[in-house]
């Protein structure tokens, strides 16, 4: 019987934890000094604000929707696995490219698992990031509903 009742929350969805999006990814590097302009200046996040008690440890950058990479010194060990990497979804692969390329970022292109176009690249730690083209997020319900009702409130006839 809980099986059951397993099988069947699982297939209506009532049994999602309800996870919306990643908060943030962290991670450890040797030297924030060394790492923070490949986040800041090469690959073009914003930095942001950290609380005082962590501001000697960590740096913090806006990835967007509020998601963020932070950075956290002390890392002492030095090997990577090439199989750990974060795929980062951009509007225009071609314009992402060029950004980086401008920039002076080592890029690898090739194709993910799937077949679809990536570009990679590494930061000083050696932590990889795949590159891959995507559609824009549509705006969920509340949003499109808040924008036809503010439309309807604002249109002078």
């Amino acid at each position: 019987m809980a099986l059951l009742l397993l099988v069947s929350l699982a297939a209506t969805g009532q049994g999602r934890l309800g996870i919306q999006r990643v908060g943030h990814v962290l991670l450890p590097v040797k030297s924030l000094e060394v790492s923070m302009p490949f986040y800041g200046n090469l690959l073009g996040l914003k930095q942001l604000a950290v609380p005082g008690n962590l501001a000697t440890s960590q740096a913090w950058f806006e990835i967007g929707g509020g998601q963020q990479i932070r950075l956290i010194e002390g890392r002492t060990n030095a090997a990577r696995s090439s199989e750990t990497y974060l795929a980062l979804v951009v509007g225009s692969l071609k314009q992402a490219e060029q950004q980086l390329r401008q920039r002076g970022v080592s890029i690898s292109k090739q194709p993910t698992a799937t077949g679809r176009a990536s570009l990679t690249v590494s930061d000083p730690d050696g932590y990889v990031f795949e590159f891959v083209e995507g559609k824009a997020e549509r705006p969920s319900f509340l949003q499109s509903a808040a924008k036809a009702v503010w439309r309807s409130v604002t249109e002078v006839d």
